[in-house]
Protein backbone atom coordinates (compact mmCIF):
# COMPACT_ATOMS: atom_id res chain seq x y z
CA UNK A 1 0.00 0.00 0.00
CA UNK A 2 1.42 3.53 -1.02
CA UNK A 3 2.34 6.13 1.71
CA UNK A 4 -0.53 8.35 -0.09
CA UNK A 5 -3.29 5.36 0.26
CA UNK A 6 -2.76 4.72 3.54
CA UNK A 7 -2.74 8.30 4.79
CA UNK A 8 -6.54 8.98 2.85
CA UNK A 9 -7.51 5.80 4.95
CA UNK A 10 -6.09 6.94 8.14
CA UNK A 11 -7.89 10.52 7.40
CA UNK A 12 -11.31 8.40 6.71
CA UNK A 13 -10.62 6.54 10.61
CA UNK A 14 -10.10 10.06 11.58
CA UNK A 15 -13.25 11.50 10.18
CA UNK A 16 -15.44 8.47 11.60
CA UNK A 17 -14.16 8.42 15.28
CA UNK A 18 -14.55 12.40 15.09
CA UNK A 19 -18.50 11.99 14.03
CA UNK A 20 -18.92 9.33 16.48
CA UNK A 21 -17.74 10.98 19.37
CA UNK A 22 -20.55 12.98 21.75
CA UNK A 23 -20.68 16.05 20.70
CA UNK A 24 -21.92 19.59 22.00
CA UNK A 25 -24.97 20.00 23.12
CA UNK A 26 -26.09 22.29 20.10
CA UNK A 27 -24.96 21.44 16.36
CA UNK A 28 -22.07 22.71 14.98
CA UNK A 29 -23.57 25.37 12.59
CA UNK A 30 -25.48 27.03 15.08
CA UNK A 31 -24.16 29.95 17.16
CA UNK A 32 -23.80 29.45 20.97
CA UNK A 33 -25.86 31.97 21.67
CA UNK A 34 -28.90 30.77 19.90
CA UNK A 35 -28.49 26.94 21.41
CA UNK A 36 -28.48 28.54 24.77
CA UNK A 37 -31.51 31.11 23.94
CA UNK A 38 -33.56 27.94 22.95
CA UNK A 39 -32.31 26.02 26.05
CA UNK A 40 -33.24 28.47 28.28
CA UNK A 41 -36.55 29.49 26.48
CA UNK A 42 -37.25 25.59 26.90
CA UNK A 43 -36.40 25.67 30.53
CA UNK A 44 -38.28 28.71 31.74
CA UNK A 45 -41.34 27.46 29.17
CA UNK A 46 -40.97 24.20 31.99
CA UNK A 47 -40.81 26.21 35.48
CA UNK A 48 -43.91 28.27 33.95
CA UNK A 49 -45.84 24.65 33.16
CA UNK A 50 -45.29 23.22 36.45
CA UNK A 51 -45.40 26.29 38.40
CA UNK A 52 -49.29 26.52 36.73
CA UNK A 53 -49.94 23.28 37.73
CA UNK A 54 -49.12 24.12 41.12
CA UNK A 55 -51.21 27.27 41.03
CA UNK A 56 -54.29 24.97 40.09
CA UNK A 57 -53.90 23.26 42.64
CA UNK A 58 -53.06 25.45 45.18
CA UNK A 59 -53.97 28.95 44.54
CA UNK A 60 -56.59 30.83 46.69
CA UNK A 61 -57.44 33.54 43.79
CA UNK A 62 -59.50 32.67 40.88
CA UNK A 63 -58.00 35.10 39.01
CA UNK A 64 -54.62 33.55 39.33
CA UNK A 65 -55.83 30.37 38.48
CA UNK A 66 -57.17 31.44 35.47
CA UNK A 67 -53.93 33.28 34.31
CA UNK A 68 -52.25 30.06 34.98
CA UNK A 69 -54.51 28.11 33.12
CA UNK A 70 -53.88 30.36 30.28
CA UNK A 71 -50.22 29.92 31.33
CA UNK A 72 -50.21 26.64 30.97
CA UNK A 73 -51.82 25.95 27.89
CA UNK A 74 -49.55 29.01 25.78
CA UNK A 75 -46.12 28.06 27.33
CA UNK A 76 -47.23 24.47 26.19
CA UNK A 77 -47.66 25.43 22.80
CA UNK A 78 -44.46 28.05 22.80
CA UNK A 79 -42.20 24.50 24.43
CA UNK A 80 -43.79 22.58 21.20
CA UNK A 81 -42.23 25.01 18.99
CA UNK A 82 -38.88 25.28 20.80
CA UNK A 83 -38.58 21.15 20.32
CA UNK A 84 -39.50 21.44 16.82
CA UNK A 85 -36.60 24.11 16.17
CA UNK A 86 -34.23 22.52 18.59
CA UNK A 87 -34.48 18.88 16.11
CA UNK A 88 -33.99 21.18 13.47
CA UNK A 89 -30.72 22.57 14.65
CA UNK A 90 -29.56 19.62 16.67
CA UNK A 91 -29.75 21.29 20.17
CA UNK A 92 -30.54 19.50 23.26
CA UNK A 93 -33.24 20.93 25.36
CA UNK A 94 -32.94 20.53 29.44
CA UNK A 95 -35.64 18.38 30.66
CA UNK A 96 -36.43 20.22 33.25
CA UNK A 97 -36.22 23.79 34.86
CA UNK A 98 -33.29 25.66 36.19
CA UNK A 99 -31.91 24.63 39.51
CA UNK A 100 -32.95 28.41 40.62
CA UNK A 101 -36.21 27.46 39.15
CA UNK A 102 -36.67 24.15 40.76
CA UNK A 103 -36.15 26.08 44.16
CA UNK A 104 -38.86 28.63 43.26
CA UNK A 105 -41.04 25.29 42.43
CA UNK A 106 -40.32 23.39 45.72
CA UNK A 107 -40.97 27.01 47.76
CA UNK A 108 -44.40 26.91 46.36
CA UNK A 109 -44.73 23.65 46.84
CA UNK A 110 -44.78 24.13 50.57
CA UNK A 111 -47.25 27.16 50.83
CA UNK A 112 -50.89 26.62 49.91
CA UNK A 113 -53.92 29.68 49.56
CA UNK A 114 -52.74 33.14 50.38
CA UNK A 115 -49.74 32.99 51.09
CA UNK A 116 -49.23 30.60 47.82
CA UNK A 117 -50.56 33.56 45.94
CA UNK A 118 -48.09 35.85 46.64
CA UNK A 119 -44.98 33.61 46.38
CA UNK A 120 -46.15 32.75 42.85
CA UNK A 121 -47.47 35.92 41.67
CA UNK A 122 -44.06 37.40 42.71
CA UNK A 123 -41.97 34.61 41.32
CA UNK A 124 -43.78 32.58 39.00
CA UNK A 125 -45.07 35.50 37.51
CA UNK A 126 -43.88 38.84 37.27
CA UNK A 127 -39.72 38.12 37.64
CA UNK A 128 -39.99 34.86 35.54
CA UNK A 129 -41.50 37.26 32.67
CA UNK A 130 -38.99 40.00 33.33
CA UNK A 131 -36.26 37.06 32.76
CA UNK A 132 -38.01 35.77 29.65
CA UNK A 133 -39.13 39.17 28.44
CA UNK A 134 -35.23 39.94 28.04
CA UNK A 135 -33.92 36.79 27.19
CA UNK A 136 -36.37 36.47 23.74
CA UNK A 137 -35.68 40.61 23.48
CA UNK A 138 -32.03 39.77 23.35
CA UNK A 139 -32.05 37.15 20.40
CA UNK A 140 -34.63 39.05 18.61
CA UNK A 141 -32.13 41.30 17.98
CA UNK A 142 -29.10 39.08 18.20
CA UNK A 143 -29.81 35.81 16.93
CA UNK A 144 -27.45 35.05 14.04
CA UNK A 145 -29.63 31.90 12.69
CA UNK A 146 -32.79 33.32 10.82
CA UNK A 147 -35.30 30.76 11.85
CA UNK A 148 -34.31 31.19 15.79
CA UNK A 149 -34.76 34.89 15.35
CA UNK A 150 -38.18 34.46 13.52
CA UNK A 151 -39.35 32.39 16.58
CA UNK A 152 -38.34 35.13 18.92
CA UNK A 153 -39.45 37.80 17.07
CA UNK A 154 -42.94 35.91 16.59
CA UNK A 155 -42.85 34.87 20.76
CA UNK A 156 -41.86 38.37 21.91
CA UNK A 157 -45.53 39.70 22.02
CA UNK A 158 -46.63 36.69 23.67
CA UNK A 159 -44.33 36.87 26.27
CA UNK A 160 -44.84 40.64 26.45
CA UNK A 161 -48.31 40.00 27.41
CA UNK A 162 -47.53 37.65 29.77
CA UNK A 163 -45.47 40.17 31.64
CA UNK A 164 -48.19 42.70 31.85
CA UNK A 165 -50.74 40.33 33.14
CA UNK A 166 -48.60 39.22 36.02
CA UNK A 167 -48.33 43.18 36.60
CA UNK A 168 -52.02 42.96 36.89
CA UNK A 169 -52.10 40.30 38.93
CA UNK A 170 -49.14 42.15 41.02
CA UNK A 171 -50.90 45.62 41.22
CA UNK A 172 -54.01 44.12 42.65
CA UNK A 173 -52.32 42.42 45.39
CA UNK A 174 -53.68 43.85 48.64
CA UNK A 175 -51.21 44.92 51.60
CA UNK A 176 -52.71 42.00 53.74
CA UNK A 177 -53.59 39.28 50.89
CA UNK A 178 -56.01 37.15 50.97
CA UNK A 179 -57.57 38.00 47.14
CA UNK A 180 -56.04 39.18 44.55
CA UNK A 181 -58.53 41.26 42.86
CA UNK A 182 -59.08 42.08 38.68
CA UNK A 183 -58.28 44.76 37.21
CA UNK A 184 -60.58 48.29 37.37
CA UNK A 185 -62.23 48.37 33.89
CA UNK A 186 -60.84 50.59 31.49
CA UNK A 187 -57.94 50.24 33.23
CA UNK A 188 -54.74 50.80 31.03
CA UNK A 189 -52.34 47.49 31.58
CA UNK A 190 -48.78 47.67 33.28
CA UNK A 191 -46.92 47.21 30.22
CA UNK A 192 -48.49 47.16 26.62
CA UNK A 193 -48.40 43.97 25.19
CA UNK A 194 -45.84 44.66 22.52
CA UNK A 195 -43.21 46.60 24.42
CA UNK A 196 -39.71 46.97 24.02
CA UNK A 197 -39.20 48.21 27.31
CA UNK A 198 -40.73 45.90 29.86
CA UNK A 199 -38.00 45.42 32.02
CA UNK A 200 -37.92 49.51 32.68
CA UNK A 201 -41.55 49.10 34.39
CA UNK A 202 -40.01 46.59 37.06
CA UNK A 203 -42.48 47.20 40.34
CA UNK A 204 -40.19 47.77 43.02
CA UNK A 205 -40.51 45.09 45.92
CA UNK A 206 -41.43 46.36 48.59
Amino acid sequence: MSKTLWMRGAAAVLLLALAAAPGPAYAQGLAEADARFLQAAAGAGLFEMEAAQLAQQRADSSEIKAYAAKMLEQHRAMNGDIKTLALQKQVTLPDRPSEPDRGTLEALRGRKGPDFDVVYVKKAAVDAHVNANRLFETAARQSEDPQVRDFAVRSLPTVAEHLAMSRVLQRGTPAGPDKLQPPVKGEAPAVSPASREAPALIVPEK
